[in-house]
């Protein structure tokens, strides 16, 4: 009867001991899950990775392929913990609260190794014309995306004429249409001549071989977006529940902070103004 009382007590104890110096047991750990638009998966794989450096025991996971619409579907059924939105919340999706905390240069790019300069009134005229060449005679090769992609709406916003030249473009047949943000891309680069609307910060977490049009003579540059010489933005909203936990608002706080700032500046965007 002794060995047997004396036994459990060992158990107990090395429980007990096990308890005492695992730092971080699975009841303790935390996971961040995010997701999001296409063009900010890279982005966001680079800052989940620091912030969990920076936090013992906290895992981030990345669930790509949600796209904006998807991931704040996802946030409101609490699968998600952050979804990154290149759009504003609708009236309907309730419950979240969102910030735009992130922008990026907005522009045109091409396969084209010279695209060369275009005026931003002339934006339209030259997406939408048949008959569009670039500097060296050859021709442009436009790529749209879907109807209801939040880049769609944006590139229709931002040049004076651009949603009647969208409209106008997605009756011509020869026109392709580009699925995801990863899509664009590829096809800009496969395509002789191409011409789509994308953000720095896709170009450069991508790292793609294709070259931005300067826009009334400006480059999208971090610098010009910063000084406002570049006035063409791509805003990334972070959305979340409005009883977030604490782990989103710790991850929030290091997206502002000095070392958030460098991942940022080195993905090609920028803080917003607070």
């Amino acid at each position: 009867m002794r060995s047997s009382r004396t036994k459990v007590i060992s158990i107990l104890s090395i429980a007990v001991l096990t308890l005492c110096f695992t730092p971080f047991s699975a009841a303790q750990a935390e996971t961040l899950r995010i997701g999001g638009t296409g063009s900010a998966t890279v982005l966001m794989e680079r800052l989940g990775a620091a912030f969990a450096a920076s936090e013992a025991g906290t895992t981030v996971e990345i669930i790509p392929g949600l796209g904006s619409s998807g991931s704040i579907a996802a946030a409101m059924d609490n699968v998600l913990d952050l979804a990154i939105s290149a759009r504003p919340l609708k009236p309907a999706e309730t419950g979240l609260s969102e910030v735009a905390a992130v922008r990026t240069p907005y522009g045109l790019v091409s396969s084209n190794p010279n695209p060369g300069d275009i005026s931003s009134a002339d934006v339209a005229a030259f997406f939408s014309s048949p008959t569009s060449t670039w500097a060296d005679g050859s021709p442009v090769r436009v790529i749209l995306r879907p109807r209801n992609e939040s880049d769609t709406a944006l590139l229709g916003q931002t040049f004076p004429g651009m949603e009647t030249a969208i409209d106008q473009l997605r009756e011509r047949v020869d026109v392709p249409i580009a699925a995801t943000d990863q899509d664009n891309l590829e096809m800009a680069k496969a395509i002789d001549g191409s011409l789509v609307g994308t953000s720095l910060a896709q170009v450069v977490t991508e790292r793609h071989q294709i070259q931005f049009l300067t826009i009334d003579g400006v480059e999208p540059t971090l610098e010009n977006l910063d000084n406002g010489q570049y006035p063409y933005t791509k805003l990334y909203r972070f959305i979340y529940a409005e009883n977030s936990t604490p782990l989103v608002q710790r991850f929030l706080a290091f997206v502002n902070s000095g070392d958030g700032a460098i991942l940022l500046r080195e993905a090609g965007c920028l803080r917003t103004v607070q």
